[in-house]
């Protein structure tokens, strides 16, 4: 079963994002290290479409899909936005110092980090990420 929840891309509208996450982990039976983990990821990545995809126009539709099966999280955003694929970003050298180290993609590869598999599709027009994490 796919709990769906819409939002609007304004920051002040991640606060019914949590509250839906909240919802989900209770019901998917999260512990609370993976719960942190998913809300991490899921914030970075909402919050770049809240704060990019939509450079120009305010009160647009952001998509977000939850289902569990199978001892798996799935997580899709969708939005019509501008074309853009995160995963294309070059990852960060982690080596170099906060100083020296370009402002930009450090999100996405935390995203990477955190869950099990992260997917990018154009389609139709829209910006789909899916983002999945085996809960074991």
């Amino acid at each position: 079963m796919t709990n769906t929840l819409y939002i609007k891309n304004e920051l002040e509208q991640l606060t019914r994002l949590y509250a839906f996450l909240e919802q989900q982990a209770g019901v998917y039976k999260l512990e609370e290290l993976q719960s942190m983990q998913i809300k991490l990821a899921l914030e970075e990545a909402v919050t770049n479409v809240i704060l990019y995809a939509y450079p120009d126009k305010k009160d647009q539709d952001i998509r977000i899909d939850m289902s569990y099966e199978d001892k798996r999280l799935t997580i899709v955003i969708t939005d019509t936005g501008l074309d853009f694929n995160p995963l294309e970003r070059q990852e960060p050298d982690l080596t170099l110092s906060l100083e020296e180290r370009p402002v930009g993609g450090l999100g996405i590869y935390l995203v990477k980090q955190l869950m099990t598999e992260v997917t990018y599709k154009r389609s139709a027009g829209k910006n789909i990420l899916t983002m999945t994490k085996d809960i074991l």
